[in-house]
């Protein structure tokens, strides 16, 4: 979610072998609906260094309405780039890759469609036909999970962090929420982008627990907090982007998309697996895939404090321990 991982300790990310943002080309991309994205394009930014025998790959993709250097620190925080090639990449949607605020006609999107755009990337533009893990943070691990069944053998493991292989009720409330706001406010681009003041409003609502805001915040500030809020999601966030990538959210079901079961899971899924849930996250329910883990005997790590949605960032050296030993 966006700017989510700002409560981490600052980084120097300098220190680390890096590249800047770089854009690939996967020419004509085709949806799983049948619609065409002309000259699709792919933005993608890599930490670390690939081996020889291109074994150490870890792709990383963004959360919603993310971008490759939102999650960067996350990357750093977690992954031992001296040991691994991570790539961080934007997922269909956001601006920097192809998305509504920089292609004409942009077609309804899907996780799926996010997931076969970073295998073209990976297979076509990097020569990378196997991956040593797929990890990534609410969106990122839907599209984690999305990448379990869609090429099963294509990573040696897999942590789904925040994310949920199908959205529940709750899920498809709060997108919907959201995307309303926008609609509301009529055709006209200028309103629809002031109406990204009423989804920070709902946004950061559900991105942290009652608990956390009423403990954090004092009531007096929140007219001004509200205010600033409101400015940076209008200054930051294209509303048909926002669109495009709940739309891909709310299809998230990876039953549907796979054409197994729960229970037929086990002999499918090949990867080995590490979910990690925070129980009290108000914005990407965690029961789906607490389900998903006990039903097949998956490794969980349950972040259990007030921060809700954004655990990950206030029990970061939790997950840096549990993602390191694991991978």
């Amino acid at each position: 979610m966006k700017k989510i991982f700002l409560l981490f300790v600052l980084i120097s990310i300098h220190s680390y072998a890096q590249k800047t943002q770089q854009i690939a080309n996967i020419g004509d991309f085709t949806t799983i609906k049948g619609a065409i994205i002309k000259d699709c394009k792919v933005g993608y930014q890599t930490l670390g260094k690939l081996n020889e025998a291109k074994s150490n790959a870890i792709l990383f993709p963004t959360y919603f309405s993310g971008k490759s250097n939102d999650i960067k620190a996350s990357a750093i925080a977690w992954v031992d780039t001296t040991q691994f090639f991570v790539i961080l990449v934007d997922a269909l949607g956001n601006g920097i890759s192809s998305a509504p605020s920089n292609t004409d006609n942009f077609p309804e999107i899907s996780i799926r469609d996010m997931v076969n755009s970073q295998y073209t990337l990976l297979t076509k533009q990097l020569s990378i036909n196997h991956l040593h893990a797929v990890m990534g943070v609410s969106m990122g691990g839907m599209q984690t999970f999305e990448w379990m069944v869609a090429y099963p053998d294509f990573m040696n493991k897999a942590i789904p962090i925040v994310g949920t292989p199908k959205q529940s009720y709750y899920d498809v409330l709060l997108w919907k929420t959201e995307w309303d706001a926008i609609e509301a406010a009529g055709m006209n681009p200028d309103a629809r982008r002031e109406a990204m003041r009423r989804v920070a409003e709902i946004h950061n609502l559900h991105l942290f627990t009652p608990i956390f805001w009423n403990k954090s915040r004092k009531s007096e500030d929140a007219y001004t907090a509200i205010q600033k809020a409101g400015d940076d999601y209008v200054k930051s966030n294209h509303p048909e982007n926002w669109i495009a990538q709940i739309k891909a959210m709310l299809g998230q079901d990876i039953y549907q998309s796979s054409g197994k079961t729960l229970l037929e899971m086990p002999n499918y899924l090949k990867a080995k697996t590490l979910i990690i849930v925070s129980i009290q996250d108000q914005m990407v329910n965690p029961l789906a895939a607490i389900n998903f883990a006990k039903t097949l005997n998956i490794s969980t790590l349950e972040l259990t404090g007030d921060c809700g949605h954004v655990a990950t960032a206030c029990e970061s050296d939790k997950v840096k321990e549990a993602v390191r030993a694991f991978l």
